[in-house]
């Protein structure tokens, strides 16, 4: 430890030097899971594309392949970042490593830094690394099955290309080509909020984090849930839609792009609130009787 409070980054280096050399294995066995299930997904993938074939051409059947995975890729991505996210005390899990890492010769700011871009930035690289060596093996097999030429194509950019459309574009039909930001900033805001809370479960619970941060949020949402249906029961849930609805049709300045500005603001501001809180608690970690806030 030290006693330094100000930021240095050759610090920060040697802390981050220190992750990936002591999880070595640990990178390497995602690396292998990555690289195994996008493998045999796009193998299996090609293979049932391919093999349906009604008469469709093979810019249709292409599209189609292209079409299944960029919703798989969506959700398999956002899932990979929440659960490495859950890990971020991974380093610390035992009472010896937690008395290492307390130990180092960093602050705890640093630390904290170090251990965010490790489960945010490190596993997002090791995660497309796998999927990158995953699609040049389905080109490599690609001889093995009768598929057209545009499956000789890399698909990774076009799934992604796919992805990056359709997640922006979410009502073309309400948005023109110079607004397109509002909705996809509060696609980022939304997918953030939701990866600061797996963060900061992971900093809480120091047993399967993520499998407890996971079972309180779905708890939390049929609470939600149970409490909308008793409201609309009752008719308030559907009074407030109403005045809702009339005040943005009274009001001319409240349009699509406010509602979305504005929630956006909101889970930004959660998100700093759940990484501030996040920090507070990897600050005050403690080898014995770990509380929330301490005096």
């Amino acid at each position: 430890m030290t006693t330094n409070t100000n930021f240095s980054f050759t610090r920060l280096m040697a802390v981050m030097k220190r992750d990936m050399m002591e999880n070595w294995k640990t990178n390497l066995y995602r690396l292998i899971a990555c690289y195994s299930g996008a493998a045999m997904a796009f193998l299996f993938g090609m293979y049932g594309v391919l093999s349906s074939n009604r008469g469709e051409t093979g810019e249709t059947q292409y599209l189609g392949f292209c079409n299944t995975f960029h919703s798989i890729l969506t959700f398999v991505t956002f899932f990979y970042l929440i659960v490495c996210a859950s890990r971020i005390m991974e380093v610390m899990n035992t009472k010896n490593k937690r008395i290492s890492y307390m130990m180092l010769p960093a602050t705890n700011g640093e630390k904290f830094i170090s251990r965010a871009i490790y489960v945010c930035i490190i596993s997002i690289v090791i995660f497309f690394v796998g999927l990158f060596f995953a699609e040049l093996t389905r080109l490599a097999l690609l001889p093995l099955f009768d598929a057209p030429k545009e499956f000789s194509s890399f698909c990774l950019f076009d799934i992604m290309s796919v992805s990056f459309y359709d997640t922006i574009h979410i009502n073309p039909e309400a948005y023109g080509a110079s607004s397109t930001f509002m909705p996809y900033l509060f696609l980022i805001s939304n997918g953030l909020w939701g990866h600061s809370i797996y963060i900061l479960g992971g900093t809480y619970f120091r047993k399967h984090p993520f499998i407890k941060t996971w079972g309180i949020c779905m708890a939390v949402f049929f609470l939600i849930l149970y409490l909308l249906i008793n409201i609309s029961d009752e008719g308030t849930f559907i009074y407030i839609l109403k005045w809702m609805e009339d005040l943005a049709d009274k009001s001319s300045w409240i349009n699509e792009e406010v509602i979305f500005s504005t929630i956006s603001i909101i889970f930004l501001a959660l998100t700093v609130f759940n990484w501030t809180l996040s920090y507070h608690l990897f600050r005050n970690s403690q080898i014995t009787d770990r509380k929330l806030f301490r005096r």
